[in-house]
């Protein structure tokens, strides 16, 4: 895929999280991690680990209008 034909979170399977999209105080981050970004709703978050390549991905689903689907990578040290 070339990013530039579609830069489109739905093409996109999972990502690895970077700490410069977090920006503002302790509240604020917490929303743009726990919220929806279409309907504002808490987001359900599920998380697999794995243990050998010490990474976890986790999805993010908004329940009530079934957008705000995230996939992120967080790379355990």
């Amino acid at each position: 895929m070339d990013i530039s034909e579609g830069d489109h979170m739905s093409d996109i399977d999972f990502k690895f999280e970077s700490f410069e999209e977090y920006f503002g105080g302790a509240e604020q981050v917490k929303k743009t991690i726990d919220d929806c970004k279409v309907c504002g709703s808490k987001l359900l978050l599920s998380h697999m680990p794995d243990y050998k390549n010490l990474l976890v991905q986790e999805t993010a689903r908004c329940m009530d209008c079934g957008c705000g689907n995230r996939r992120v990578i967080h790379v355990l040290n």
